[in-house]
């Protein structure tokens, strides 16, 4: 049988993400960008900007944490593609 890892209908990837940035761990990510999106890499900085969290990647990519779907193997609650 198949499981998930789901992250609590009430978490944010937030927490993940900072600790991500401070461990200087890789993250392989699933993201909303006109579509389903696949990034990896080392989180570079964490900021907010306009009253959003961002997660900017080592390639520059920045990326708006409230369009996460899934941070490795970590899924959110109402993320349903796979």
């Amino acid at each position: 049988m198949d499981q998930r890892n789901t992250l609590a209908s009430k978490d944010s990837f937030y927490s993940l993400v900072v600790e991500l940035h401070q461990t200087r761990q890789k993250a392989a990510l699933l993201y909303e960008d006109n579509g389903v999106t696949r990034a990896s890499g080392i989180i570079s900085s964490v900021y907010t900007k306009d009253g959003r969290h961002y997660m900017q990647l080592d390639n520059q990519l920045d990326i708006p944490i409230d369009q996460v779907h899934a941070i490795n193997g970590l899924f959110s609650a109402d993320y349903s593609e796979c």
